[in-house]
């Protein structure tokens, strides 16, 4: 009599264990046991479980007992068809796979073989009506997991889910989840593990699902269509429903059986799982394009909703962000501090294929170097000290959308690395998790620094700067174009006003005062100096005293102290704004270009893209 271990809750592995009544397994702490159990409470040898004469038994060892159906167990006990195992926190499902009812075999079994014919007697009705009515641990299940799917972030948990239940309720011996969108990362999933290998999930079944949008059952739908040589010859039965939300079919649900045929309990019970699973998946999409621009607007400060000026640099740089959002390939933004890299980021996404999946947004700056790689990856119950939760990283997050990084050389080299192996198609997997994820994300990486620079110190590898170059953009600083500034600034105090509920102009001495000032801290910084402005009087007509700009603010031609370096870096920068570009500077100053460059990298006045 074959039977299934099945985890429920907690941490075990393996998941799922098929029990063979040859050979009793056993369960414990200890890596010697069969199923390896993770609870403080749970002994090096906890329990056994075998098979005795005609009956499954369980013989607990623990000093912490074990509970079948809630209650504790006194040394030896027999098992029966779906009962509860607990250990600790850890719940098993026990389940007997030849559990099933006589009256669903002989009635599927007729039509197997073509034999029912169009005449039924009433007692052949009740027979029907019997097999397809659900029990009330079908129907506490389905509640349970429709109660429980809300609490799901990502979508390798929630199929994962269902296909246990149907393992568990359905009588299949394998069951298995196929994607049909080219964006899914989950492309492919069968329970138990042990059987992945070796299982192809029906392509004939899965095409027919996906033209007709409704399930297929082979026994009962194209059994007398099999041919010999096919897959599907080798097996006795299976049964292939359609994931469909609205008018989209996300993916498909199998359930085998290789020697046995399906109950008509059983084909009902699993389409109501996956209808409800269907819709649960259509959700989740939704839930974590929220929930990644929550995060992205709780990350930033107030800043621009849209580019705003119409210099020749700016449209210039709309141009290329119209090219960058029609492709799908890696983008790196390089921009000084402030210029709104982020900005162009989000614009790029939101007028991309992507719009209506999430941006997710992660400053490596603002990141501890040693948590970095749990936030880009995720991680499982148990990977480290503290990780209680299943936590889905940035590129889990970004699933279907865009990942920004902000200042990728800040990334560790080992994390850079994976970024390459992932932009390479191989995949992520979760600290602390045996499985491997495939979310369909773009990348689009921001740098203020010298890339160049980063690659000669060996801050940055050759190989993800290849991947991530192919498509460039520059923002420019705000003193290259200081045009915009009037335009800008219009913005912003539109936006101010409004928070603050006043009316606000500027004179025209302000205006002057602001266009002779170089901005060092670029669009970010007129922004601040504005709404401190706004903030600290109470006047509705700013003048230039109203804005505290620093020593810069009327004349940028006096080196700002007697100190060396400064002096040298002042000269290299005065030298550089006569125009000529580096060689003109380095002539100018009899300095050789390189020491030129290297200055100006460190001032911020140029990237491999302005020089």
């Amino acid at each position: 009599m074959r039977a299934r271990l099945t985890l429920e809750t907690g941490e075990a592995k393996p998941a799922i264990l098929d029990l063979n009544p040859e050979q009793p397994i056993t369960l414990g702490r200890s890596r010697d046991n069969n199923v390896l159990l993770r609870d403080e409470h749970a002994s090096r040898l906890h329990a056994r479980i075998y098979f005795h004469e005609t009956t499954w038994r369980i013989q607990d060892f623990g000093l912490n007992g074990t509970r079948i159906d809630g209650q504790r167990l006194q040394q030896d006990a027999p098992l029966e068809h779906n009962q509860e195992i607990r250990i600790g926190e850890i719940r098993f499902r026990f389940t007997l796979l030849d559990a099933t009812p006589a009256s669903g075999i002989s009635r599927l079994s007729r039509t197997l073989a073509n034999t029912l014919t169009e005449r039924r007697t009433v007692s052949d009705s009740m027979v029907a009506l019997s097999s397809t009515r659900l029990e009330l641990d079908e129907l506490t299940t389905l509640c349970k997991f429709m109660a429980g799917a809300v609490e799901k972030h990502e979508p390798h948990e929630l199929i994962r889910e269902a296909l246990q239940i149907l393992l568990i309720h359905t009588g299949a011996d394998i069951v298995g989840y196929l994607g049909l969108e080219s964006s899914d990362p989950t492309q492919k999933m069968v329970l138990p593990e042990s059987a992945a290998v070796d299982v192809a999930l029906s392509r004939q079944l899965t095409r027919r699902v996906q033209r007709e949008g409704k399930p297929v059952w082979l026994g009962r739908d194209l059994l007398d269509q099999v041919k010999p040589g096919e897959s599907l010859a080798a097996i006795q039965d299976a049964i292939c429903l359609p994931l469909k939300a609205g008018s989209r079919t996300l993916g498909a649900i199998h359930l085998i059986r290789p020697r046995s045929v399906f109950t008509e309990r059983a084909f009902r019970f699993a389409e109501v799982l996956t209808s409800f699973l269907a819709q649960s998946l259509y959700s989740l999409r939704d839930r974590r394009k929220l929930l990644a621009e929550n995060h992205r607007l709780r990350l930033k400060a107030p800043q621009a909703d849209d580019l705003v000026g119409d210099s020749p640099l700016m449209m210039k740089l709309r141009y290329q962000m119209d090219q960058a959002a029609s492709l799908q390939t890696p983008l790196l933004i390089l921009g000084e501090p402030g210029t709104g890299k982020q900005l162009v980021a989000r614009l790029i996404h939101e007028h991309s294929s992507r719009a209506d999946a999430p941006l997710q947004v992660t400053c490596t700056a603002a990141i501890s170097p040693s948590i970095l790689m749990a936030e880009l990856v995720g991680y499982r119950p148990g990977a480290f000290t503290g990780a209680d939760r299943e936590y889905a990283g940035a590129i889990q997050r970004a699933d279907e959308g865009t990942l920004f990084i902000d200042e990728i050389s800040e990334l560790p080299l080992d994390l850079q690395e994976l970024l390459v192996k992932f932009l390479a198609g191989e995949g992520i997997q979760p600290l602390g998790g045996g499985f491997t994820l495939k979310p369909d994300v773009r990348l689009i990486a921001a740098s203020t620094r010298n890339l160049e620079v980063e690659l000669q110190e060996g801050r940055l590898l050759p190989e993800l700067h290849q991947r991530l170059s192919d498509f460039t953009l520059v923002v420019p600083p705000l003193r290259e174009h200081p045009d915009d500034i009037p335009y800008l600034t219009q913005y912003f105090l539109d936006q101010i006003t409004i928070e603050c509920r006043r009316t606000v102009t500027l004179t025209e001495s302000a205006m002057k005062h602001l266009l002779r000032y170089p901005w060092p801290g670029n669009v970010r910084q007129l922004r601040a100096v504005l709404a401190n402005a706004v903030l600290a009087t109470e006047s509705d007509v700013l003048d230039r005293d109203a804005f505290a700009l620093g020593p810069n603010t009327t004349s940028t031609d006096r080196p700002p102290s007697l100190n060396l370096a400064q002096l040298q870096a002042w000269a290299v920068r005065q030298a550089y704004r006569q125009g000529g570009g580096i060689a003109a500077a380095a002539e100018i100053l009899g300095l050789p270009e390189a020491a030129v460059r290297e200055q100006l990298s460190r001032s911020g006045l140029i990237t491999p893209m302005t020089e």
